[in-house]
């Protein structure tokens, strides 16, 4: 339970920071943002593909190349990390709501 809160606190500040940066072309954020959204993708179970996908847009960020892939990428990832919140927010109350029967 402190796991999935812990997500799903974390999380969606951490996509937008992400967006945010591709969007400025600010590589030094996007490459931190990424370094802290990576280990809850081991954590959560989401798709490996996605941490490989995390760790290239990183390399990109570090490199400070700008290319339509990272765009791509990074919309992918906002997309995956949003819907495992989606999914983790519906887990989390039925959890709770069976602890509370």
């Amino acid at each position: 339970m402190e796991m999935i809160s812990a997500y799903l606190e974390q999380t969606p500040p951490l996509v937008a920071e992400m967006k945010n940066s591709m969007l400025k072309s600010d590589w030094k954020m996007l490459y931190a943002t990424i370094h802290k959204i990576l280990p809850s993708f081991l954590i959560m179970g989401i798709n490996s593909d996605f941490e490989t996908m995390a760790r290239t847009v990183q390399d990109y960020a570090n490199s400070q190349k700008q290319t339509n892939e990272i765009n791509d990428m990074v919309l992918k990832l906002e997309k995956v990390c949003l819907q495992a919140c989606q999914e983790l927010q519906e887990e989390y109350q039925k959890i709770k709501n069976q602890h509370n029967v």
